[in-house]
């Protein structure tokens, strides 16, 4: 499955459920996805239980261009997905002291179904899918 930067997401905040949170932050179920104005392929996912912790997500494919998530059938079927076109992918971004030594979490997709806003982080093999993936050219 790959991201679709078509799937619909508001201008305005809205609320997803991640039933079982986040890798490292399992108690917070309730977020707050947002892009600020002129900020794809940026995205900010704050908790509404404890506003105090966001995240910033990128679509994948503005980094990768052949990103594709292995999503199994249990997956697709706990995200009740029907097709591929329902699912928003992201990854989180870690900010270095450097901010051109940014990179994005390729091995800890969100995988967000637009229709019901229920999303799940996969864990995904970090030898074919880097932890620390560099989100802009050093080259």
């Amino acid at each position: 499955m790959t991201p679709n930067q078509d799937s619909p997401l508001p201008t305005e905040p809205v609320v997803l459920t991640f039933p079982k949170g986040l890798v490292g932050f399992q108690q917070l179920r309730i977020f707050h996805l947002f892009e600020p104005q002129d900020g794809y392929p940026f995205k900010f996912l704050q908790s509404a239980e404890a506003p105090e912790t966001s995240f910033i997500c990128v679509d994948p494919v503005c980094v990768k261009a052949d990103y594709a998530v292995p999503l199994g059938p249990e997956e697709a079927e706990a995200l009740a997905l029907r097709a591929p076109e329902e699912a928003l992918i992201l990854t989180l971004v870690v900010i270095q002291e450097e901010p051109q030594q940014m990179t994005t979490n390729l091995a800890g997709p969100l995988v967000i179904n637009t229709h019901t806003r229920i999303g799940y982080q996969l864990v995904l093999n970090s030898d074919q899918f880097p932890l620390r993936f560099p989100i802009t050219d050093q080259g």
